[in-house]
């Protein structure tokens, strides 16, 4: 296991993660940080907008209950 030690930085705190053959962290790229309860940090690498280039209608689903009739005190819209 590797280690590692914080360090102040004016007014941030910077980890240095050490580097090891095979590790996905690369200078400059952008991660999202959530802090745990129990002091875990978690690092999400940022992706690009998985919707930037859909096309109009790409996650249309029909509606399978569209013609299920109502047995009990549903509300349905009109």
């Amino acid at each position: 296991m590797l280690k590692t030690k914080t360090r102040a930085q004016g007014r941030s705190i910077v980890v240095t993660l050490p580097a090891e053959d095979g590790a996905t962290v690369f200078p400059g790229k952008e991660y999202l940080v959530s802090y745990g309860n129990d002091g875990t940090i978690v690092l999400i690498p940022k992706i690009e907008d998985p919707f930037a280039n859909i096309t109009e209608g790409a996650f249309y689903e029909s509606d399978v209950w569209e013609d299920m009739p109502a047995v009990g005190k549903e509300v349905l819209d009109d």
